[in-house]
């Protein structure tokens, strides 16, 4: 029967797919990646094919979109057929791996950033990154130039890491100082009759905060704003190397925010103010002859049955083997839980031990990157991996990148004794540790539900849903919190050979950004995923032309789940609602709060948390 019923839920939500969007998918698994394409060959004149080889190149570069650091290997998520669109995220190294053969291809003199779409975004340490890359196309003596429209912070950031910068007369520029928002939910738990218990160490535990307070406390915000000057100190300085501006100038203008484009030209933000639709034309003039433009060509679409549409989606992609000597390049990403079994979004000790093992027994694999981006989680599960990835640095050259995020948990399995890379803009620390658990005893009485309880004793239902922790099992909470706390302590200091009383001054749930981080002792240098591999080759001996693996795979949507047992409940918990859509798209992916909740309501021992303040966004 369950069968039977699983398969007709999964049934009906493939007829939700309409026939346009079907089709829609299958032209666009016709379009091939960004390919680094040559000049049309068509037949042309032998004098006028010479005359064309004498012209200088200039290659397009769009971006648009998001990308991810390591996105899933499915061509597409299925999750956007069944809610009607067709996003996908980009590739974010395959993007920078790009711009580095074009800073190796004698042939190619000129490239332009195409940055009109209103949709691009990257984080704040891919942001860093990325400039370094474009600046590896300066330092080979290609000219760069900047496309600019309607532009924000992310924009511009990258157009000030060009050589020259144009921006149509009909665009505008926004560049407002950066930001935190968070969500606190202790009003609308208080109009549900939800009530949370707590444990916890410090008065900086941001994760807590917004189950327990209506507002952020005076305190936090004063940590968080002092982290967030470092911050944007960090992204002015990146603006200012490029447009040779002062901090002190680019504070005012931030202050100023809104700019038209001829009073950006007026501020020297930008080089250049010309007509819509004019980039080309105006990038020929600035050269002084003509050119071979080269842009990414789409190849024609391909009409896929719905069939073959599906055992795309349903293969998932092959994995890439080392065949010859290598680096992993492992990524630890999304909230860290305890489990045997993968999950979109999560970390799961269970599957990424196996991983880290696997990159221990192949001998092709020479030495590792562990890339992290975790706002961290369970504290069993993140030493789980943390002690798999100590085992594989015993055996081979490890080194830890962070990317936007490596904080409490994230942090925790970042203490392997190996050098830690991170960017100015990567929030970690957070050296922390919560007991979380919610109760709903209002809320059921006010629907009329009574629970009742037969138990021998009061802490067998100290996990109830409808009641808080009594005093007795609060103190006793606290007593693991303190525990787990104490290693935590004694785990940050063996690792970054300091003092348990250092590490204790900068702990107690404080989040730092890179900059800071670095200067506290907790990481050992401002880099990218790029300065990582370098510095783990070099301690590997490994000579140029090594080749770089990711790992693990990622599995897409189909095989994650069992389509044909009772796990399709977590089909449909998986897809977003229209709250979870906008929150989403306002930066607030909610995926730890609602597994918190998940986790109180399981009625299974309590389990301590290394989190970091939950939903933070920074714009």
């Amino acid at each position: 029967m369950k069968t039977t019923a699983a398969v007709s839920r999964f049934r009906r939500r493939l007829r939700l797919v309409s026939a346009a969007t079907v089709l829609q998918t299958a032209l666009w698994f016709g379009y091939s990646s960004l390919p680094l394409a040559a000049a049309s060959k068509d037949a042309r004149p032998d004098g006028q094919a010479k005359a064309e080889s004498k012209r200088p190149v200039v290659r397009i570069i769009i971006l648009k979109g998001t990308y991810a650091d390591y996105p899933s290997a499915s061509d597409l998520d299925p999750m956007s057929l069944f809610l009607g669109g067709l996003e996908k995220p980009g590739s974010f190294f395959d993007l920078c791996e790009k711009i580095d053969e074009l800073a190796r291809d004698d042939e190619m003199q000129h490239v332009l950033f195409d940055l009109s779409s209103p949709t691009l975004h990257l984080n704040l340490a891919q942001l860093s990154e990325l400039s370094r890359h474009i600046h590896k196309l300066r330092d080979a003596h290609k000219r760069t130039f900047a496309w600019l429209e309607n532009a924000g912070t992310i924009h511009y950031a990258i157009a000030a890491a060009c050589d020259t910068i144009l921006m149509t007369d009909l665009g505008s520029l926004d560049l407002p100082s950066l930001s935190i928002m968070t969500l606190h939910f202790r009003d609308a738990m208080e109009l549900l009759g939800a009530k949370a218990s707590y444990a916890r160490t410090g008065d900086f535990k941001g994760a807590v905060e917004p189950f327990t307070l209506s507002e952020m406390s005076d305190q936090l915000r004063a940590h968080y704003k002092e982290m967030l000057v470092s911050m944007n100190d960090a992204l002015l300085d990146q603006i200012c190397a490029g447009r040779k501006l002062s901090r002190e100038q680019l504070r005012k203008i931030q202050s100023d925010r809104l700019f038209t484009p001829s009073a950006a030209q007026q501020a020297k933000l930008v080089d250049a103010v010309v007509p819509f639709g004019t980039s080309r034309e105006n990038v020929v003039k600035l050269i002084g002859q003509d050119v071979t433009w080269v842009e990414p060509q789409r190849t024609r679409p391909k009409q896929l049955s719905f069939f073959e549409l599906m055992g795309k989606l349903m293969g998932g992609a092959p994995e890439r083997k080392a065949n010859k000597p290598a680096v992993a390049v492992l990524h630890l990403d999304g909230q860290i839980v305890d489990g045997e079994r993968e999950m979109p979004e999560l970390l799961v000790s269970g599957p990424m031990v196996k991983a880290i093992n696997e990159l221990e027994s192949d001998d092709n694999v020479r030495a590792v990157v562990a890339r992290i981006n975790s706002p961290g989680g369970s504290a069993t599960a993140s030493e789980a991996v943390r002690r798999a990835l100590e085992r594989l640095a015993a055996k081979k050259p490890l080194v830890v990148s962070m990317g936007s995020m490596a904080a409490s948990g994230g942090y925790w399995i970042s203490c392997v004794g190996k050098p830690v890379y991170s960017e100015a803009e990567t929030l970690t620390g957070s050296i922390g540790v919560f007991a979380l658990k919610l109760s709903f005893g209002p809320f059921l009485k006010k629907i009329g539900i009574k629970v009742e309880s037969v138990t021998l004793d009061e802490s067998a239902s100290a996990m109830a849903i409808d009641r808080g922790w009594a005093p007795g099992e609060q103190e006793r909470m606290q007593g693991f919190v303190d525990d787990i706390y104490d290693r935590f302590l004694k785990l940050v200091a063996s690792s970054r050979k300091l003092k348990i009383e250092q590490v204790s001054a900068i702990a107690g749930g404080r989040v730092w950004s890179g900059a800071q981080a670095q200067k506290l002792g907790l990481v050992d240098k401002l880099g990218g995923l790029d300065d990582a591999l370098a510095a783990v080759a070099r301690e590997a001996g490994l000579e140029p032309g090594y080749q770089v693996i990711h790992r693990p795979r990622k599995k897409n949507f189909f095989e994650l789940f069992d389509l044909f047992d009772e796990s399709t409940d977590e089909i449909k918990s998986s897809l977003n609602r229209e709250a979870r859509k906008w929150l989403r798209e306002a930066g607030f992916g909610l995926s730890v709060p609602l597994n918190l909740v998940r986790e109180s309501i399981s009625g299974q021992a309590q389990r301590i948390w290394l989190l970091a303040p939950t939903e933070m966004v920074i714009r």
